[in-house]
């Protein structure tokens, strides 16, 4: 046991390569995946409704058309946003082509003095100045709302000059478009309020994405645990690798197989704690972001959880074959970021497999983070879904590749002990005193 201490001492000795792949690695992959989180629960408006408002401007240019204008105000605030454009020529033409506003409504000097007329005169209405947005039916139905304002203010102003028997006036016009404010404002039936009704399916839409966003989550440890995992296994494994390290260690009483197992163990172990770590925060997620935990079925959440475990020991298995090589660190980041971005990509996680090219595919299925993705679909729950069998031979297949990353690493490892430079047994020599 001397040896696997001594391992784990070493593995937890190397805090930047823990803080790099570890710590720094996961979180960048928690950070997007949390993105899709909140989207996810932001998406779910099955118990809320909120009813679009178009972005009204109103631009007044009659200088005896205040009032009727600041009642129009008041009555498409009901329904609208009312935005600023500003009121010179290059404004508005600015606004109209940026699109700014759905509609924009422009009340020409003289405006109410001609409409007054009209209604006396029993003649032709004048028109208003409008643009209407062309992304949308919005500014078109708040246009419907213009045309409903001036319609009852009309009624309102006939109906006064009936009662009075006098000409309709401007300041009739105004005194008519405050009066129909104030008869909206008292009749509770004018603005009815909006209630959504509960949707029974609500719950369940918000565990279907307390599902997802699990899945998702658990998908995405691909990249970190292999990197991670094949980064502290490769440099641990390294320092009892160097020649005169070696040499002691052949030296020693203890035989070569069980040191290198208690090693091998040391990382296992280590790499199983990362997995787990992991898995806990991938189960956190949703419930931060709001979802029900409990829309993940229990059997998803432990087939997950081993499948992540194993995966990790894949990578500790490759790790052991980067060690046997003897290689530097730098050759060891290397590889683990090519190896791991590779694996990622073609795995099925990045990219729907529908839309990956066949070549990809060829290669995802030669490597195990595909079939570790393929493992966590199996029992993704979906519908009730859980393919144990299924589950149980995507995860033979990965644990097969850790069998062959230990045994090329057992080759390299002999391939490395019949070299003459590291097989001759080292001379001892005595320090003049």
């Amino acid at each position: 046991m001397h040896t696997f201490k001594t391992t784990l001492k070493v593995l937890l000795a190397q805090k930047l390569m823990i803080l790099i792949y570890v710590v720094w690695l996961c979180l960048m992959m928690f950070g997007l995946s949390w993105t899709l989180i909140t989207d996810l629960s932001a998406s779910d408006s099955s118990v809320h409704y909120e009813s679009a408002k178009a972005d009204v401007a109103v631009v007044n240019r009659d200088p005896h058309g205040a009032d009727l204008v600041g009642a129009m105000r008041e009555f498409l605030a009901k329904d609208c946003n009312l935005v600023d454009v500003g009121t010179t020529s290059e404004d508005l033409q600015t606004a109209a082509a940026s699109n700014y506003a759905d509609l924009i409504v422009i009340i020409p000097d003289g405006y109410t003095q001609r409409l007054a007329d009209a209604l006396t005169t029993n003649g032709d209405e004048p028109k208003l100045d409008v643009v209407v947005s062309f992304t949308g039916a919005y500014g078109s139905l708040a246009k419907l709302q213009v045309d409903d304002f001036l319609r009852l203010t009309r009624i309102e102003a006939l109906a006064q000059q009936t009662q009075t028997s006098a000409a309709v006036t401007p300041a009739a016009l105004n005194t008519a478009a405050d009066a129909v404010i104030n008869t909206l404002a008292d009749d509770a039936g004018a603005y009815p309020q909006i209630n959504a009704a509960d949707d029974p399916g609500a719950a369940s839409d918000k565990q279907e994405s307390a599902r997802t966003a699990y899945v998702m989550t658990a998908k995405m440890g691909v990249y970190p645990l292999l990197a991670a995992t094949l980064v502290c296994t490769a440099l641990a494994m390294n320092a009892f690798s160097a020649a005169n390290v070696r040499r002691r260690l052949y030296a020693s009483p203890q035989h070569t197989g069980a040191m290198v197992m208690q090693e091998f163990a040391a990382c296992a172990l280590f790499g199983a704690i990362v997995s787990l770590l992991y898995w806990g925060i991938s189960m956190a997620l949703p419930a931060l972001a709001g979802l029900p935990i409990s829309g993940i079925p229990l059997p998803t959440l432990l087939y997950s959880g081993a499948s992540l475990v194993l995966y990790a020991l894949v990578g500790v298995a490759s790790g052991f074959m980067i060690s046997m090589l003897s290689a530097n660190s730098v050759a060891v980041n290397a590889i683990a970021n090519v190896f791991g971005l590779l694996v990622m990509f073609t795995s099925g996680m990045a990219f729907p497999i529908d839309m990956m090219p066949h070549v990809m595919i060829i290669i995802g299925k030669l490597l195990p983070g595909w079939w570790f993705c393929q493992s966590i679909d199996a029992v993704n729950g979906m519908d009730g879904h859980i393919d144990a069998g299924l589950w149980l031979a995507n995860n033979a297949i990965v644990l097969l590749f850790g069998v062959a990353f230990i045994c090329l690493g057992l080759a390299f490892s002999k391939l490395r002990r019949s070299r003459p430079e590291l097989a001759a047994p080292g001379a001892t020599q005595l320090a003049e005193a």
